[in-house]
């Protein structure tokens, strides 16, 4: 008797701690990462627009001239990257486009019905479900592939769909079929101070979400549209700062929150210029019918039908264009993380920055130079890169950071939050200088986040240990 009333002592402490280490939970400081797509870090570091509420979280906190992106420096690919501490060769969106051979089937990003299936997402968990995992409450707004789980963040802006993608047939004719119409789009017609409002909202709630993440589409629709240096580009990044920067900031300040959430900007690439003048045809060095593209543009992903290798990789290594470089998978270089998955081609075209690969040229070539953005080019080209602002209670206050990678956010936010990291690609020790003091005590030497087992599934694995032994 006398043991079994220590058992159910111990039990009982058990789950007194876990009383506790949710209400921890609740007490971290909550951590909002926003991502504005395609803001080039070359326009803020040569002061080229006028940002004063972005330069004010870099003279109240930190920020960071350029950090590394990864390949492809693609929207899907490098959002992902972001969640998960992985190199895409690792957590499996390995391009915005691309076609799975074991499955047969194309994974379409954003309005397609593949973009929201779950088993291209499976090699990976993103920071909002690790997080709700060990006993934390997420919220997401438009961010790219937080829709391709079976569970939902906790509080999640959907989007809008023409279909409903559990039922629907999988038609492989959708990567190239000019009839296409889109499955489920997120309402980017949506005014940017609606979603602030409705983040704001979340983070004032009862139970209000220690993680955040959001998503906003520009500057890169106008970048696209009107090239990397054009006055458009420019006057939106200009907007941006006020309606999205500024407008965040004064929400946060006016629900008493500015100085207790730890608040990041990012984007997922940066945007270069191209054009007409400095494009490369497929069809002039090689049969069409012997292979077909998973992606074209800034890159080439080509796919020879079977028994067709040796004659498309000789056809393309023969095209004497200094501008391409023709690389089988395996030879890819290691230092871009992005050959070790089936979702890879066999063939990479790999483009120099501002020149682009196509099957065939247009059919009615454009009569004037025009000269627009494009991104998608592998992550050695630092145009591609991403800015880095933050500030809040755990960041010091006027520090400019050198160069880190986009990975080495992973650790740094699951710090923040107090869980335990999944296995990334990232390193605290890259980030570390960034933090205030306090802080430090929590990495061992070699940059690992040391955490108590102080989670839901810790504290439940316990407990039901110590029942079984009763």
């Amino acid at each position: 008797m006398m043991v079994r009333s220590l058992n159910l002592a111990m039990v009982w402490t058990v789950l007194v701690s876990l009383a506790t280490s949710i209400t921890a939970l609740s007490k971290v400081n909550p951590v909002i990462l926003v991502s504005l797509d395609g803001l080039g870090w070359q326009i803020m570091e040569d002061k080229l627009a006028n940002t004063p509420n972005l330069d004010y979280i870099a003279r109240t906190g930190v920020k960071s001239k350029r950090i590394r992106t990864v390949t492809p420096s693609l929207t899907w690919p490098n959002h992902h990257t972001y969640m998960t501490g992985l190199y895409p060769e690792s957590h499996g969106i390995v391009s915005n486009v691309f076609y799975d051979p074991l499955y047969s089937e194309w994974f379409i990003y954003e309005s397609d019905c593949s973009s929201y299936d779950p088993k291209f997402y499976n090699d990976s968990e993103p920071i909002w479900l690790t997080l709700q995992r060990q006993g934390g409450v997420s919220g997401v707004y438009f961010w790219p592939g937080a829709g391709g789980y079976e569970d939902r963040p906790t509080f999640f802006a959907k989007p809008i769909c023409n279909v409903n993608c559990q039922t629907k047939d999988k038609d492989l004719s959708t990567a190239t079929n000019s009839s296409y119409s889109p499955h489920c789009v997120l309402n980017f017609s949506e005014p940017w101070h609606s979603r602030i409002d409705q983040v704001v909202q979340w983070l004032t709630s009862e139970d209000p979400p220690q993680f955040v993440a959001v998503y906003f589409e520009e500057p890169d629709i106008k970048g696209h549209k009107f090239g990397v240096y054009s006055q458009e580009y420019l006057n939106e990044i200009e907007r941006i700062d006020e309606e999205i920067v500024g407008y965040l900031l004064d929400r946060l300040s006016h629900s008493n929150l500015l100085d207790e959430v730890n608040l990041m900007f990012v984007t997922d690439h940066g945007i270069s210029n191209a054009s007409e003048g400095r494009e490369i045809y497929l069809d002039d060095y090689v049969d069409p019918s012997l292979y077909f593209l998973s992606q074209i543009g800034t890159a080439a992903h080509v796919w020879p039908l079977e028994g067709k290798f040796q004659e498309v990789y000789g056809a393309l290594k023969r095209v004497k264009h200094s501008y391409i470089k023709v690389h089988k998978k395996e030879d890819i270089s290691d230092v871009l993380h992005w050959k070790n998955n089936r979702r890879i081609p066999p063939i990479f075209v790999d483009p120099d920055l501002g020149w682009q690969v196509f099957q065939s040229a247009p059919e009615f070539p454009s009569t004037a130079s025009l000269v627009y953005g494009a991104h998608g080019w592998s992550s050695v080209h630092r145009e591609m890169w991403s800015i880095f602002f933050a500030r809040g209670p755990a960041f010091r206050q006027g520090v400019e950071m050198g160069e880190f990678e986009t990975v080495d956010l992973y650790p740094l936010m699951c710090q923040l939050l107090g869980i335990n990291p999944r296995p990334n690609n990232g390193s605290l020790i890259n980030v570390k200088g960034m933090l205030k003091a306090k802080l430090h005590s929590s990495y061992s030497s070699e940059g690992i986040f040391l955490t108590p087992c102080c989670n839901l599934t810790c504290h439940v694995l316990t407990l039901l240990i110590m029942v079984t032994r009763m």
